[in-house]
């Protein structure tokens, strides 16, 4: 497939949701507009990425940022968890 070819069987709702950094939601987007597998579907999202390297950079930023920040969220959590369970288990120990 040449580029031309990929960037025109890619749905306009899959190109915005690419440029939002949601891979996944350009897949099914494919898959609905294009009547594919979800196997061809991600094919066809990969193959484009690939013609568009910025693009796929620019996503991959976007997804370490987003990992990190839910593990920031999830780190704080925990610590909150164990401060409340060692203030409730221990405080008569004191």
């Amino acid at each position: 497939m040449s580029e031309g070819t990929i960037q025109q069987t890619l749905p306009k709702k899959a190109l915005e949701a690419l440029s939002q950094g949601d891979r996944e939601d350009a897949i099914k987007q494919v898959m609905l507009e294009g009547n594919l597998s979800r196997e061809d579907a991600r094919e066809v999202v990969a193959s484009f990425l690939l013609t568009q390297p910025s693009l796929l950079r620019r996503m991959k930023d976007t997804q370490s940022e987003t990992k990190w920040g839910l593990m920031r969220w999830l780190i704080l959590l925990q610590a909150i968890v164990v401060a409340i369970g060692y203030f409730l288990f221990f405080r008569d120990q004191w």
